[in-house]
């Protein structure tokens, strides 16, 4: 009986180990998104219905202004692998106009961006009253 049992634990201590599954790549900022809702200083400031901001591989991104409002481009920077994730967006096309220092998240198919529109990069996911932080829920627009 001993025999069997050393030699089953041999067997079960020299087996490989499972192997860990492969890491999921982190989701991806690039894309079109549905802003849904926003908040700046701790009051609602909420989009127009059918904003879009669509970020491109290149470091673009385009925005465009629910009802027919218009269009605009800027650059935008990313960094994934900082806790939380940092992103600095410019409104301007040629990346040379003042730059918005943010945060974000990507949940599923929802999307949450933290600027301070002054001041320094926002550490939360909130938008305190009286501040000028701004923050953004967004929804990944579906594809047809």
């Amino acid at each position: 009986m001993t025999a069997t049992l050393l030699v089953g634990l041999a067997l079960v201590v020299g087996a490989p180990a499972k192997k860990d599954p492969a890491p999921k790549e982190a989701p991806t900022l690039m894309g079109e998104w549905l802003a849904e809702s926003a908040t700046t200083g701790g009051k609602p400031d909420n989009p127009p219905p059918g904003t879009t901001i669509t970020f491109l591989a290149d470091g673009k991104l385009k925005m465009n202004e629910g009802g027919g409002n218009g269009a605009e481009n800027g650059t935008y920077k990313s960094d994934a692998k900082k806790d939380p994730a940092e992103i600095d967006i410019s409104p301007s096309s040629d990346g040379k106009g003042p730059t918005m220092a943010g945060i974000y998240k990507i949940e599923g198919d929802t999307l949450t961006m933290c600027f301070a529109r002054s001041g320094d990069r926002p550490k939360t996911f909130e938008s305190p009253a009286g501040s000028m932080v701004m923050l953004i829920t967004c929804k990944r627009a579906k594809k047809d």
